[in-house]
């Protein structure tokens, strides 16, 4: 039976749950506080890897990444060259070989909305998905990505101008000094036209303070006129792609810096979207969202240029409030239009975020200056705070009474503190082949391949281009096993990988099928992987102190005072007990492959059909979960024990089964 009309589950990817914690104690997240008070919060163990594509399909699914397939960024088909592992499909429902939630729901006449997830092109016509999860820092859909125009000398950017006298002006504007220009050009995201405007900088009243962008060198027709802070309307124009065809796009101006004297600009224009609804799998729903809300609105290549520090916290926060009203009416408009009970969505912005400024925040981190960690801090509770108001507009539309709430990340965010380069030692023992510059690797010359968690041996015979004689495969894979195993960091002596197995040992971590590694392999707490960068590096040493953040490369388990690899869930609404509470390792056991089953449960639906997961009926209105009470009375009998008439050798201890 249904506890829930409806279920949302909005994934926030790489919500950190000390993190969080921290700011609901501050009293900063609203939206979470009041979602809570009717709810509980618990930590989430991601699956191995604990990477954005295996585990939001783990969520999706409630099957293991052995199972789905999906156990790195993509999946190695068998028979392929070993290098071979799709990577920009990591998400493609191709990959995915477990059923969806949405795909269960429709099986039972349910109907759902999946906004910006993986799982695409659409299996179902009951789902109506809205974007793609193709590279989490892009929309799938974007026609030209975000980006900031600049003459600074210090930023580094692929959209420098130079400003210089205007000439060949028609209808010039009263200025009080000579006018400048400089060219803006938008760059398709694909093989395509790119569109030149032309700019224009002005003192309207005194020094330079305005700027004039234009489709020509024509003044009296700009498309925007702006001064430092403001905004231009929506500027609509064609597009020319070899993908999308002709098709007309839209994007925002933002005038963010223009020095008095004429020698700084800054401009910044947001993600170029096409106003035809292709974003949406019903073009026709699209068409009416961008008619009733304006043009699609993705903020997460926006947060990129801010973390690099080409764009200020201000602007990138104006564009993550549009994005949540815009999303979460979106996501309304095609509920009510469809009918829809599910609806399940992915938000990538703090992942973004996390990779750059948890490095600031967590003392364990090697890159942490603790007269830079408040300043930090600072930008991190401006995002919680923004990943609170995506929350809340989602509240805002739904909290009916009868909609359940799932907000829950796929990973956490820890600070880095060594990096581990198995090329390093690889390449001291000929298991892989240089470039002839020495400044990459030749895989198809090389004996090993690994990525990210995966190792393969390139096997005469079972891989294309295979160069390993199967007759000294096992002898090779010991051999490399070995060596990873015995790789440890020079300063503390501890080892840099917390488990390397051999592929027919890796179920015991949830990895088994044909497309896992020869190896597989995870990294000890605070160690990241490195790849062939550490060639054009001239990074000799295997283990070397870095900072930044990352997950996939760690046991799932790791936390630091501050930080974690753990995710994070929010359940509430209907059907989820008030109050609900884990002791913190007991939290532990809380596993992504839950999700899934827990909201087909809310729904009274079924469980996708390979979901491993269960039912996390300890959140939930109902359900008799409280542990029996237990005493122990001493039963064990006094046994006489009689030694044989011959004394027995002394043994190893066994099981006690051994031990009559």
């Amino acid at each position: 039976m249904a506890k829930a009309k409806r279920a949302l589950m909005l994934g926030l990817d790489a919500m950190v749950p000390n993190t969080l914690e921290r700011f609901l104690g501050e009293g900063i997240l609203p939206n979470f506080a009041r979602l809570l008070e009717r709810g509980a919060h618990t930590r989430i163990r991601p699956c191995i890897p604990a990477q954005t594509p295996s585990n939001w399909d783990t969520l999706a699914t409630g099957a293991t990444p052995g199972t789905h397939g999906v156990v790195q960024w993509g999946s190695h088909l068998p028979g392929e060259p070993v290098w071979e592992y799709h990577r920009e499909e990591a998400f493609n429902a191709g990959l995915c070989r477990a059923e969806y939630l949405w795909e269960a729901a429709a099986r039972t006449g349910v109907r759902s909305v999946v906004v910006n997830y993986a799982g695409y092109p659409p299996t179902t016509d009951a789902a109506t998905h809205i974007d793609w999860l193709f590279q989490p820092s892009r929309s799938y859909f974007d026609l030209a990505p975000a980006t900031v125009h600049h003459n600074c000398p210090e930023l580094n950017t692929t959209d420098p101008v130079a400003l210089r006298p205007a000439i060949g002006w028609r209808h010039l504007p009263q200025s009080n000094r000579p006018p400048l220009e400089a060219d803006i050009d938008v760059v398709p995201s694909t093989e395509g036209q790119t569109l030149r405007y032309h700019l224009l900088a002005i003192a309207a009243a005194g020094d330079y303070d305005t700027v004039l962008v234009c489709g020509s060198k024509d003044a009296s027709a700009p498309v925007a006129t702006l001064q430092v802070g403001e905004w231009s309307d929506w500027v609509r124009t064609p597009f020319e792609m070899a993908d999308a065809g002709a098709i007309e796009g839209a994007f925002r101006l933002k005038l963010l810096e223009l020095s008095p004297d004429g020698t700084r600009l800054r401009l910044y224009r947001s993600d170029a979207f096409a106003t035809d609804g292709r974003f949406c799998s019903d073009p026709a729903l699209g068409r009416r969202m961008v008619e009733g809300l304006g043009p699609y609105i993705h903020a997460v290549s926006s947060c990129g240029l801010h973390c690099r520090g080409w764009l200020d916290f201000e602007t990138v926060d104006q564009v993550m409030a549009e994005e949540a009203e815009w999303w979460a009416s979106a996501a309304q408009m095609a509920m009510d239009a469809t009918d829809a009970r599910l609806l399940v969505l992915h938000w990538h912005t703090l992942d973004a975020m996390g990779h750059s400024f948890v490095q600031a925040i967590d003392p364990t981190g090697g890159a942490y200056d603790p007269a830079k960690a408040e300043a930090a801090w600072e930008i991190v509770r401006g995002y919680y705070r923004a990943a609170d108001r995506f929350v809340g507009a989602f509240v805002q539309r739904f909290d009916d009474g009868d909609t359940a709430f799932a907000i829950v990340s796929d990973h956490g965010m820890p600070a880095n503190k060594k990096a581990v380069s198995l090329l390093n030692v690889f390449r001291e023992r000929g298991w892989v082949a240089l470039s002839a510059d020495g400044q990459d690797v030749d895989w198809s010359r090389s004996k090993v391949f690994f990525a990210q968690n995966h190792l393969w041996l390139s096997v005469d015979g079972r891989d294309e281009g295979g160069i390993v004689p199967q007759a000294e495969y096992a002898a090779l894979r010991a051999e490399v096993m070995a060596a990873m195993r015995d790789i440890k960091d020079p300063e503390t002596g501890e080892h840099a990988l917390a488990f390397v197995l051999a592929r027919e040992d890796a179920p015991m971590v949830g990895m088994w099928g044909d497309y896992i590694g020869d190896l597989v392999y995870c990294y000890s707490r605070g160690c990241r992987w490195s790849g062939p960068e550490v060639l054009r590096m001239g990074e000799e040493r295997v283990v070397f102190p870095c900072g930044g953040g990352n997950h996939g490369p760690m046991i799932p388990t790791y936390e630091t005072d501050v930080t974690s690899v753990m995710g994070g869930l929010v359940l509430a609404g209907a059907g989820v007990r008030p109050g609900a509470e884990l002791p913190r390792l007991e939290q532990f056991k809380i596993c992504t492959t839950d999700v899934a089953p827990t909201l087909a449960h809310l729904l009274g639906l079924e469980p996708p059909a390979q979901s491993e997961g269960r039912v996390l009926h300890e959140f939930l209105d109902g359900a008799d979960t409280a542990w029996p009470a237990r005493t122990l009375t001493p039963t064990a009998r006094a046994l006489v024990r009689r030694p044989p008439v011959t004394p027995r050798p002394i043994q190893l201890q066994g099981d006690v089964t051994d031990e009559t």
